[in-house]
């Protein structure tokens, strides 16, 4: 038997404005039961808000290197679920922007079946920002955050109205 040339990623980026993912579960994400554990809904949003942030800023998240300013440990986590994902399921991940307040960012993400557009989740990630050599003393979001999220956020326009599920009206 020959291999197919049919190959699917497990995720890719499927859009740029909104930065979109497309992700389709994989049955060892599941339960035995096929249905996918709870706690991977959350690495779905945080592996997208990462790969954003690496996209629209330039730099790779985590990034401990003698060029780093700064570090984006979390700071809370937000997430409203509305169905369930089975093996084989393909969903996209757009993602948004929450407030930029004075030492956090908030990245918002609205997750949707691509065969029917029924909402699978929405959630929050919100970053505090850090000194990369004192990472336990929080720091102003550095001007050039403040203006690559304010160019996207420009880009992308309006955000769904379900997002209001877990947005915060205003950043610290």
């Amino acid at each position: 038997m020959r291999p197919s040339n049919d190959f699917v990623a497990t995720e890719y980026v499927a859009a740029w404005k909104p930065f979109t993912v497309r992700r389709t579960v994989r049955w060892a994400e599941c339960d035995p039961a096929g249905v996918v554990y709870a706690g991977n809904f959350t690495e779905y949003m945080l592996a997208t808000a990462h790969l954003f942030r690496q996209v629209v800023l330039g730099r790779p998240v985590g990034q401990r290197d003698e060029k780093a300013r700064y570090g984006t440990p979390g700071k809370a986590l937000s997430m409203v679920f509305h169905s369930p994902l089975w093996p084989g399921d393909v969903f996209d991940m757009a993602v948004y922007l929450g407030p930029v307040g004075t030492r956090t960012t908030d990245i918002l993400v609205h997750a949707f079946r691509v065969d029917t557009g029924r909402d699978v989740f929405v959630g929050r990630v919100t970053s505090i920002y850090v000194s990369a050599h004192d990472r336990l003393g929080a720091i102003d979001v550095p001007d050039d955050v403040k203006a690559a999220f304010e160019d996207y956020r420009r880009e992308t326009g309006q955000q769904p109205e379900i997002l209001t599920q877990v947005a915060r009206q205003r950043g610290t």
